[in-house]
């Protein structure tokens, strides 16, 4: 009797480089990752396959290799990355708009200005975060976009608008604890992206950290630059700020009134 030389079937793994490899898997979450570094892209997969096991995930390391996946595969999520060697991830972002518009993007790049950043969201990114600081966030966002935990709500293209202004802080501390705070309070209200350069350094006006790293002290010369919609609303609630030295003067006020209102130690009856 003759032997049959057929080879046992292999399990065959979630994680797709081919959208021929989809095979019966169509009906589970899909998504694209896109990365230049081959390393990078084996790492998110990795992080991916153990938080979200039931999901889809095909790789792809330029546009156009994203575009071929995004045709065949037609992804829920793409997880995105900016600088690919045959153009930028913005074309892909488009490429997967185009096709499907309920398609959610999570941008993971290390230029996090305002201007990439409201490029980013004109094009239709529903996330952008930042890749030094935010790599886990951005995972287990797509992660959550990929099981639908997360919904996308068609929504009107951001008009563009950049408006730019310098400042001179009067302020006694800059933008130290309290002025910080009050500045990230402020710029945190608005839709606009909100950035403060001072020297060589930029720091997102709604982070409150990177704005206390600059390290702008009294009589220092920043420049503020809002980019959206709402960009006029936040320069001009920003530039009211700094006219009343971030509520410094105010607040010292307050202070030296509730310490003249308060009774004086009893020390006993005078001598």
């Amino acid at each position: 009797m003759k032997q049959s030389t057929k080879a046992p079937a292999k399990h065959v793994s979630r994680t797709v480089q081919s959208p021929r490899l989809l095979g019966s898997k169509s009906d589970m979450p899909r998504m694209l990752l896109v990365d230049v570094s081959r390393p990078m892209r084996r790492l998110l997969v990795k992080m991916l396959k153990k938080s979200s096991p039931d999901i889809v995930v095909a790789a792809a390391g330029s546009v156009a290799e994203a575009v071929r996946i995004i045709d065949a595969l037609r992804p829920q999520t793409i997880l995105l990355s900016l600088d690919l060697p045959d153009g930028s991830g913005l074309e892909i972002l488009r490429h997967a708009m185009a096709l499907d518009p309920y398609c959610m993007v999570v941008v993971l790049t290390g230029r996090t200005d305002a201007e990439t950043r409201l490029e980013c969201f004109e094009e239709g990114a529903d996330f952008v975060f930042d890749k030094s600081a935010s790599f886990e966030r951005a995972i287990e966002t797509a992660g959550q976009a990929s099981r639908r935990q997360l919904f996308r709500i068609p929504r009107q293209p951001i008009s563009r608008q950049f408006i730019s202004e310098d400042f001179v802080l009067a302020n006694k501390s800059g933008l130290h604890v309290l002025p910080a705070a009050r500045l990230v309070k402020l710029a945190s209200g608005y839709h606009a992206a909100i950035e403060i350069a001072y020297g060589d350094q930029k720091a997102n006006a709604k982070a409150m950290m990177e704005v206390m790293a600059l390290g702008a002290e009294c009589g220092a010369r920043i420049t503020v630059t809002a980019a959206g919609q709402d960009a006029d609303q936040a320069l001009a609630g920003i530039r009211s700020l700094v006219a009343k030295n971030f509520h410094d003067e105010a607040c010292s006020r307050r202070r030296r009134n509730r310490a003249s209102r308060s009774p004086r130690p009893n020390n006993g009856p005078p001598k």
